[in-house]
């Protein structure tokens, strides 16, 4: 299987696993625990710390990680992960948290993998039509388990368009942020017209 799809497939499960932090937890906890891993994970990589106990963290990076980030930054990726879920969980309710996380994980994750196997249409940035189509869909009905699903839609296509338009090495930090930011207005102006929401 292809580095970055094995990537992508963890990609997907590895983040989807702060769901239940966020609802057993609360955001704040989730946040903190973010900041503790990002700094740990900071510290044994700039001080190439290798021993049993750090053995499983280097298995995952060598495995997983690109490879210009080998040579330069191991663990960058989680490192931005990390500070955008931090900021995400410390400035925007739950369910903002929740809706982030979710489009981090799962539109980012299929729009890789549905692009590098089926993709044809290339758009900006080396992303393809077929795996951003593919990822808005996917995205939209993991959505519509927390949200209205044509308000999920809406979210979707916005994070689809951020995906596109951003670096594909820093999309970790700008999705979670950048979603949660447009979530948070998106809810904003529906409440005057649907205060279910």
């Amino acid at each position: 299987m292809d580095r970055e799809i094995k990537r992508k497939i963890f990609h997907i499960f590895s983040i989807l696993l702060l769901l239940p932090v966020l609802y057993l937890f609360g955001k704040y906890f989730l946040a903190g625990l973010m900041v503790i891993l990002a700094t740990t994970v900071y510290l044994i990589v700039k001080l190439n710390i290798k021993n049993p106990i750090t053995q499983l963290l280097w298995f995952f990076i060598e495995n997983l990680e690109r490879e210009e980030n080998l040579k330069t930054f191991p663990a960058k990726e989680a490192f931005s992960l990390a500070l955008g879920i931090t900021i995400v969980s410390l400035f925007f309710e739950e369910k903002i948290v929740a809706i982030s996380i979710i489009s981090l994980a799962i539109y980012d994750g299929i729009a890789t993998i549905i692009g590098m196997k089926f993709g044809k249409i290339k758009l900006l940035n080396n992303r393809t039509l077929e795996g951003t189509v593919a990822g808005i869909i996917v995205n939209t009905i993991a959505l519509s388990f927390i949200i209205n699903p044509l308000i999920g839609l809406i979210i979707s296509i916005f994070v689809a368009v951020i995906e596109n338009i951003s670096s594909s090495k820093e999309d970790n930090f700008y999705i979670p942020v950048a979603t949660a930011f447009f979530s948070f207005f998106l809810f904003l102006y529906l409440r005057n017209f649907t205060p279910s929401l």
